[in-house]
């Protein structure tokens, strides 16, 4: 497998001309429907779930582990806790299934690979679609991460916000939240995986039949409408063989927090998808892991050397 240091261009627009009005980006409904409905994408997703699962149940049985602690009060304000031991810095991970599927059960076997690299790992849940909208969403995760840092941070140790999808999307949202208290957010540093940053498009697809966006949520939930100059390091990672929207939508965010004159590297795993990627960050001998975790190692040494984010 070959990872690229730069991110390719997507193609402006779908790859073949469809019918119908445009609605974002040249695509009409059809197309971005092609482009983010990865169900009808990837009909394998369903094997490669029951996989991580069997994974995760399997390093359940294996590592003592913390589950379901509560961050909150409602019934899916949990979060699973690997420690890595005392005094070591917490990498907290938000699963994807675009806000209203999946469950931090499924993606415990992400754990392992980090823990043993020094990290520990916390996997939250949150209210899924559409029992909450996404602005609950977006709390509810800001939560999460406020109670890892209270409870499980230790002094000196940088928090990395991380997550897969509209997980990736969750820990950008936490890097770029302002509001937990006068010195703003927790988080130290954040590593979207296949994330979305401009929730716009989705709005003409069939996601929306759950998510339920509308234009002010969407605009106001966009990562891409809050780009502002931050101390914040980002490793933005995406798969090469996933859809052009996806890569382009990691990008175009790229190069907004660039303009912004903020610091991020871009990792394309090339030959990759948007669900096969998760088994390369799992694999400790894949280049995917290994650059993460020299891309976390320096977040690490940073803060201990009391800074606040560096270049990656």
């Amino acid at each position: 497998m070959r990872v690229a240091a730069e991110l390719r261009s997507p193609s402006a627009g779908p790859a073949s001309p469809s019918d119908g009005e445009a609605v974002y980006g040249g695509y009409d409904r059809a197309g971005l429907e092609a482009q983010y409905n990865l169900r009808r994408g990837h009909p394998d997703r369903d094997i490669v779930y029951a996989e991580f699962a069997a994974r995760s149940d399997a390093l359940r049985r294996a590592q003592t582990g913390r589950y379901d602690l509560s961050y909150g009060p409602a019934e899916r304000q949990k979060l699973d806790c690997f420690s890595a031991g005392e005094g070591c810095p917490v990498l907290i991970f938000f699963h994807g299934g675009y806000w209203r599927a999946l469950d931090k059960s499924y993606f415990g076997f992400l754990a392992q690979a980090f823990v043993a690299g020094g990290w520990t790992v916390v996997l939250p849940n949150y209210t899924l679609a559409p029992r909450a909208g996404i602005d609950e969403i977006v709390s509810e995760a800001r939560a999460a991460v406020r109670w890892a840092a209270r409870s499980l941070l230790p002094r000196g140790m940088p928090l990395v916000a991380a997550g897969h999808s509209a997980g990736g999307h969750l820990a950008l949202m936490c890097a770029l939240d302002d509001t937990t208290d006068q010195h703003g957010t927790p988080v130290d540093a954040a590593v979207p995986v296949s994330a979305l940053f401009d929730l716009e498009p989705l709005r003409h697809t069939s996601i929306n039949d759950l998510v339920r966006f509308d234009a002010d949520a969407a605009h106001r939930n966009s990562p891409l409408n809050h780009v502002v100059p931050s101390p914040i390091p980002l490793l933005l990672m995406v798969g090469g063989a996933e859809t052009d929207e996806f890569r382009g939508q990691t990008e175009r965010f790229a190069g907004a927090w660039s303009v912004a004159g903020n610091q991020a590297d871009t990792l394309v795993a090339e030959g990759l998808n948007h669900f096969s990627v998760l088994r390369a960050l799992a694999c400790r001998e894949s280049e995917v892991h290994l650059r993460t975790l020299r891309f976390l190692e320096r977040v690490r040494l940073r803060k201990s050397n009391n800074g606040r984010g560096l270049p990656a």
